[in-house]
């Protein structure tokens, strides 16, 4: 992650570090050394800049260490739907599915163990409730449902649906163009 930063924010992250380490060595072997009885009856000097220097380093790593905000739309080369609730880009549309391709596919890729689905006989519960898709989808406001269906097929942390943690559901990117619109056709079926 350091690699990926900015070189002013690696080196605000570098000053700030290095005065804390400091700060700690000197407190840890100097100072004792010199008086035995540190911090004595300075510790509420000590206390304060300790704490002082922690919420330093606290905020530079939250200033600093943060991912920049990515460029959308035209300078970046895509064309982009505007919606009222979010801006995506436009991507074209699952091809056409098969939706009994899709139901193989949806039990071998092992969906039925984290999501409920009626049409698969599946009643699990870690990832959201597939029967309720198209009322998702709408919430989402990430294009159609197919649309919806087959971004959180792709790239499963685009969109996270509420009260579900980020990094659980598997991506299946290297299901081909055919295999996710055989799996929104059996979604999205109804």
């Amino acid at each position: 992650m350091l690699a990926a930063l900015a070189t002013s924010h690696k080196i605000g992250l570098a000053l700030v570090a290095g005065v804390f380490i400091a700060f700690a060595l000197i407190c840890s072997f100097v100072l004792p050394a010199k008086w035995p009885d540190f911090p004595g009856k300075h510790v509420g000097w000590f206390i304060a800049v300790s704490v002082a220097l922690t919420a330093a380093m606290l905020a530079a790593v939250i200033a600093l260490a943060g991912e920049p905000k990515e460029e959308h739309g035209a300078a970046a080369g895509e064309t982009t739907t505007t919606t009222p609730a979010a801006t995506t880009p436009a991507k074209p549309p699952p091809p056409a599915g098969d939706a009994a391709a899709g139901k193989t596919l949806f039990t071998a890729q092992g969906c039925v163990a984290c999501h409920t689905f009626k049409p698969a006989g599946a009643t699990a519960k870690v990832g959201p409730d597939l029967d309720s898709l198209a009322a998702d989808a709408e919430k989402a406001n990430r294009g159609t449902v197919e649309e919806y269906a087959a971004e959180s097929i792709e790239d499963p942390n685009a969109y996270i649906a509420p009260g579900y943690p980020r990094g659980v559901m598997p991506s299946f990117s290297s299901l081909s163009d055919k295999q996710v619109g055989d799996l929104v056709a059996f979604l999205t079926a109804s």
